[in-house]
């Protein structure tokens, strides 16, 4: 029997710099149609959240402004460039992201959450 390659265009990483947060071209083309980003902590589950959010879901007020996170989107990755997401992933995960360096997850989105599930418990060497 015939097993033919299928590839999972769900999967890639998430590489943590002192600065910002970079998600790769396969997660980058799952959040295409994002207009704006939350992050959430799992702390027991070692896990991050990032769910997109619409245009209109953003604008609702639904949401406080200062939990929004802008998303800049290349043809080859994303990044979310705010100084205080990263402090609050080293604070909740106890980790230390050295300068000049990175910290790169695995990461899966999720369609039917509308969010990117970034595995915290194995940092990819």
């Amino acid at each position: 029997m015939l097993e033919f390659f299928d590839l999972d265009n769900n999967n890639g990483y998430v590489s943590f710099y002192t600065n910002y947060l970079l998600l790769n071209k396969n997660l980058v083309n799952c959040f295409a149609d994002a207009y704006r980003v939350r992050l959430a902590c799992d702390k027991e589950a070692k896990k991050i959240y990032l769910f997109k959010l619409s245009k209109d879901e953003a604008l609702s007020e639904i949401y406080s402004e200062s939990s929004l996170l802008k998303l800049a989107i290349t043809k080859s990755y994303g990044r979310i460039s705010q100084r205080s997401v990263i402090e609050f992933v080293e604070n909740a995960f106890s980790l230390t992201i050295p300068k000049n360096s990175f910290l790169k997850f695995n990461a899966k989105y999720l369609p039917d959450e509308k969010a990117i599930v970034i595995n915290m418990k194995e940092e990819i060497k």
